[in-house]
């Protein structure tokens, strides 16, 4: 009960923290079990409920053990379908024993249940896979050998990838990659079990890299972050705008990864001569209080006077709503961002930042939002009247939220018109850069697809 509870406040408050929610895909998701479901891990305990609450089956997690500390706290989590586990890192014994552990999953999933397991061991935040254990495989094989491989059983690869691990508002595509049945390794685990699990292995942690955005180092990282920054513009501006959506996003980010990779390999010479000038221009972009956004508009904008008129008109006419938004709204906005940054402090790490702003997020405007009816009631003793504000509070909130936005961007247009006229040199110095910038990647990019065009077709 608790944990459909939850679920289904968890999907909806989702929906709320991230600005775009997108699942590649769905429909490989199986309707039932038995299925196994492997995903990588870069966002703690937003990745297992992102995942619990886009499956339809109930899904039992593996857990830390280290996390079943007290009676109450077993009880809890067992509420919420977690089966502990045992790492190496977070006990003292040189071998772990999880045999318990997987007799239970052989259970679950004999019972055409769903278990969850993050194949890496860890949540790391880089865009990066770290080394995938055999668990899930030996799991699965496992399973279906003691059902003479007569039960079914698949492997759901999922992929997570995040725009801003730690932002309120930002964005996330839940890529689903393609079912892996589990019984067509049969033969191959009669003959060698322990091979079987390392092919089964391979295959999981290539699907997880297909659906996934990998770079291999923190400079490397870097370094396509920033061309993403200044260049995914130039690569959407042929692209409809009602067409752009994460899926895009997403194949764009990774061939720009990939393009990264290969050029490293094969002209590492050309990439060290292009990250001074990619660092040139975005520290002078620092100087002038600037963001790239501001030279990266398309065609459709440029019509300057009347965006400007447009601008001025939608500022004017919805301070009064923005108002309102904010008045209404500040509170419980504000104490989970509150809540966060102490936990970020006291921990030293920002890997828990969204997940607590998150859940904090829902006890704070629930509270409030319930106080702040109850009081319109008191007040006016009229139930139509206090739904109504009811449901003004979130729709002002949301406009609040794009309005300052918009005026942020708007902020730093008008700074650019004012610079041409009292840094106009600094100004023409940036505007060059990036020129040179996006030649250099046109150029690049020409040459990627050429080698592309060499590679044999899949």
């Amino acid at each position: 009960m608790l944990y459909s509870v939850l679920k289904f406040i968890m999907r909806i408050a989702l929906r709320v923290f991230y600005k775009d929610f997108q699942v590649q895909n769905k429909e490989r998701i199986p309707a039932k079990g038995p299925l196994l479901i492997v995903a990588n891990h870069p966002n703690t305990f937003m990745d297992p409920t992102i995942i619990a609450t886009t499956v339809r089956p109930k899904v039992y997690f593996l857990a830390m053990g280290s996390l079943f500390t007290s009676k109450l706290v077993r009880w809890f989590l067992k509420q919420l379908h977690m089966i502990p586990i045992q790492r190496k890192n977070d006990t003292n014994k040189i071998k772990v024993d999880n045999k318990d552990t997987f007799k239970k999953c052989y259970e679950f999933l004999g019972r055409q249940g769903c278990v969850l397991i993050f194949p890496e061991g860890v949540s790391i935040k880089a865009r990066r896979l770290q080394p995938i254990k055999s668990g899930a495989a030996r799991i699965a094989l496992g399973a279906e050998a003691e059902h003479n491989f007569q039960l079914g059983l698949k492997i759901l690869v999922i992929g997570l990838n995040y725009s801003r691990h730690e932002s309120f508002q930002s964005d996330v595509l839940v890529n689903v990659g393609k079912v892996i049945e589990v019984k067509e390794f049969a033969t191959k685990y009669a003959q060698d079990a322990e091979e079987a699990v390392q092919e089964l292995t391979a295959l999981i942690k290539q699907t997880l890299e297909n659906e996934t955005i990998i770079t291999h180092t923190d400079e490397q990282d870097t370094l396509a972050k920033q061309i993403e920054m200044v260049y995914k513009p130039q690569l959407f501006a042929d692209i409809p705008a009602e067409s752009v959506r994460e899926e895009e996003d997403f194949l764009i980010s990774k061939a720009i990864v990939d393009a990264v990779q290969y050029f490293e390999e094969t002209q590492p010479t050309r990439v060290q001569t292009f990250q001074p000038q990619i660092n040139a221009y975005l520290r002078n972009l620092k100087r002038l209080n600037l963001n790239d956004e501001v030279f990266s508009k398309t065609k459709r904008d440029t019509n300057i006077l009347s965006e400007s008129i447009i601008s001025a008109l939608y500022f004017l006419l919805g301070f009064p709503i923005f108002l309102y938004g904010v008045l209404n709204n500040y509170v419980a906005y504000i104490i989970p961002s509150y809540i966060a940054a102490r936990i970020v402090k006291w921990t030293d790490t920002d890997e828990y930042t969204a997940p607590v702003m998150m859940t904090s997020g829902v006890l704070t405007f629930g509270f409030f939002y319930t106080l702040q009816t109850w009081l319109c009631y008191y007040f006016i003793q009229n139930i139509y009247i206090a739904l109504a504000y009811l449901l003004t509070l979130p729709m002002t909130g949301f406009f609040a939220l794009a309005y300052a936005d918009r005026r942020r961007n708007s902020r730093d247009r008008w700074r650019l018109l004012t610079l041409f006229y009292k840094r106009a040199n600094v100004v023409a110095q940036v505007v060059s850069q990036r020129k040179e910038l996006i030649k250099t990647l046109e150029t690049a990019k020409q040459e990627y697809w050429a080698y592309l065009e060499t590679l044999p077709k899949q």
